[in-house]
């Protein structure tokens, strides 16, 4: 006798089954092809790599890399889950073909691995389930705001499986199977309902009971699917296969010559990419963007899970299915979905986007809509005057070009007016150049320059802000107008490689300015420094012993991925011990400084300075070290606004005082 069993046993509800499963499958093809059709309102989308594409889209979902799931708790969690899941839907679907086309799938050995692995998966979707709802509800909870959604899908996922298992052991204490051991978690539950004394008779109408119950159960979930959070099924996978392999926190390219574009920002959802429409969809609520946000941290009005939920709403709301055509609808995103407070508050640090397990494009979705700020005036009266400053002046501050630092007689910088060609331009920067801070900073760097032999020059009053923080806050054009100028004055001089010491600059010089054709090559000023004690052009001697504490500034890492030179440069020192602070590299906390940040009012309760010195006062260290003029500026003024004796300087500062 082959191993089988009765399809629809005890069941005779087919006809009716069949009418649930057309009413939920409708259901579901209205919502998906209705979240997609949302998807195709915004603008082209490009991707390439096809092939590197499918490679990593498999490797990531199939086997559940680490990047993605971060924890191991989280990722075999997720992964009893899916594969549970998986494997229910091709028992499910090898029982259908053999009720509908009597190819004998369900019989035999096959019958009995097939039922076995149900069996086995069954009760590791219920474990995922378990895991999911102790991360949530039990252990330390990720956040306090769950939804109805959270809730209701845990409860409904894990009574699919249960109900499944209580109809089995039903099923198995009735028919005496002679093929039970082969479902172990189903005869489990037939001994239990034994144990019970239940008459067969009885047992005969709880199981067809529960049969419709599991059966509506199953059909619900289906429909519910592109209704509820579970449709970040498709969504998420779809948007890890077209995530970006650019640097974190690229830019959306922008032509403002061209005759096509009438906002070149997001001011409507039909602004966003396809892909950004995606990402609202993809959003599996996880909150890992938010910890650790310094905006949101410091108590401004910015989280970065908020400002996805809000469009996601909007979006919904905007593309309904049962929503009246004919009514007008206000598309308009700018304080009226998103408020200029919420945008104004980002310092575009990234962290949201390393952080993101299915890789969601915070920055660029808020820079975007800070570019559809339509007139000068609806910036902050701050931000309003550097825009004019640097438009009339060439620097954030309205000073004169003459006006800065090195071009005094007495220190003798060489310019490369005067030279015409050099091996090292050194782009000081406008930090470097006006601010009290970093003037010394600059100024030490010279002296290494100097003291290694350097064939060095700056460009001196041909230097112009490179507009790093102007692009980031949404004014495009006048970012433009600066890096063709900028790029005008680079070529016409010949040099072999620009170091600067302003990790914006360094990402506008060598990202961006590709982008309207300067081509250059460019070191920051911890990877030349480097060098030159490498081929020991300079040499640190003194055994200092002391205590040294690195911060990781965003654009350098997280945008750049330096991370290795700064500490090299620093452990190079004899004497120098190194302590990291708990969050570093690519998880550092950001100063506050970047995305135009730096030119505006604290609007948080906290200064995020203040929060990244309480974290690297814990390292008990003597110096917060730093390689970034806005670091500089931001963590000097924190530690002067302390009761420390921390000190805060720059690599090049700490390399200069051991020699």
């Amino acid at each position: 006798m082959e191993a089988t069993r009765q399809l629809f046993w005890n069941a005779n509800g087919k006809s009716i089954m069949y009418f649930f499963a057309l009413i939920s499958f409708v259901v579901f093809i209205i919502g998906f092809c209705t979240r997609i059709w949302s998807w195709q309102q915004g603008r082209h989308f490009y991707y390439d790599s096809l092939g590197w594409r499918i490679k990593m889209f498999f490797s990531s979902i199939i086997r559940h890399d680490k990047e993605i799931f971060k924890g191991t708790f989280r990722r075999y969690m997720h992964l009893g889950v899916f594969y549970g899941f998986i494997i229910l839907t091709i028992g499910t679907l090898v029982i259908a073909i053999q009720d509908h086309f009597g190819i004998q799938l369900f019989y035999g050995k096959k019958y009995l691995i097939l039922s076995l692995l149900m069996d086995l998966f069954g009760l590791i979707t219920m474990i995922g389930i378990g895991m999911a709802t102790y991360k949530r509800y039990i252990s330390k909870p990720d956040h306090e705001d769950y939804t109805f959604d959270d809730s209701f899908l845990l409860i409904l996922v894990f009574i699919i499986p249960f109900t499944g298992f209580i109809l089995e052991g039903l099923r198995i204490y009735i028919t005496g199977d002679l093929w039970a051991r082969w479902t172990p978690v189903g005869l489990f539950f037939a001994i239990l309902t034994q144990k019970t004394g239940l008459s067969v008779v009885t047992a005969l109408t709880v199981h067809a009971v529960i049969w419709y119950f599991h059966m509506l159960l199953a059909f619900g979930f289906i429909a519910y699917i592109p209704y509820s959070k579970l449709f970040h099924m498709v969504a998420s996978g779809l948007n890890i296969f077209l995530r970006s392999f650019s640097s974190i926190g690229g830019l959306t390219p922008v032509d403002i010559t061209s005759k096509e574009l009438s906002n070149i920002g997001v001011a409507r959802l039909e602004d966003f990419s396809k892909k950004q429409l995606l990402e609202l969809d993809a959003c599996i609520s996880c909150k890992r963007c938010q910890k650790g946000c310094p905006a949101y941290m410091s108590g401004a009005p910015l989280s970065p899970i908020a400002v996805i939920r809000s469009l996601k709403r909007h979006s919904i709301e905007k593309n309904s299915f049962f929503k009246d055509r004919r009514q007008v609808f206000d598309h308009s995103i700018l304080d009226k979905i998103i408020s200029k407070e919420t945008l104004w508050s980002c310092t575009t640090c990234g962290l949201c986007e390393d952080k993101c397990p299915i890789h969601i494009e915070h920055v660029k979705r808020i820079v975007d809509m800070r570019r559809s700020v339509s007139s000068a005036s609806s910036y902050p009266l701050e931000i309003q005057k550097v825009f004019k400053n640097i438009s009339d002046k060439g620097n954030p501050r309205g000073l004169s070009l003459d006006s800065k630092f090195y071009l005094a007689k007495e220190l003798h910088v060489p310019l490369i007016s005067e030279k015409n060609q050099t091996d090292i331009l050194y782009w000081v920067g406008c930090h470097g150049s006006y601010e009290s801070r970093n003037k010394n900073a600059s100024l030490v760097i010279l002296k290494l320059f100097e003291k290694a032999g350097v064939d060095y020059a700056l460009l001196g009053m041909d230097e112009k802000c490179c507009g790093n923080s102007v692009r980031r806050l949404g004014n495009e054009k006048l970012f433009q107008q600066l890096a063709h100028e900028n790029v005008k004055t680079l070529n016409h001089y010949d040099f072999k490689t620009i170091v600067t010491n302003c990790p914006h600059c360094y990402d506008t010089l060598k990202n961006e300015y590709p982008q309207f054709g300067g081509h250059y090559h460019v070191l920051h000023h911890s990877e030349y420094i480097l060098e030159l004690i490498r081929s020991s052009k300079i040499k640190p001697k003194a055994a200092t012993n002391f205590k040294v504490t690195f911060h990781d500034p965003c654009y350098l890492g997280r945008y750049n991925s330096v991370y290795d030179a700064p500490r090299d440069v620093l452990t190079s020192i004899p004497g120098l011990e190194l302590i990291e602070m708990k969050n570093n590299r690519s998880r550092a906390f950001c100063c506050g400084a970047g995305g135009g940040r730096i030119w505006m009012e604290d609007i948080g309760q906290t200064k995020i300075n203040s929060i990244l010195l309480s974290k690297a006062l814990k390292t008990e260290s003597e110096i917060l070290a730093s390689a970034c003029s806005l670091c500089l500026t931001t963590l000097s003024e924190a530690v002067n606004n302390s009761d420390t004796n921390i000190r805060s300087m720059d690599i090049a500062e700490i390399v200069y005082n051991s020699l």
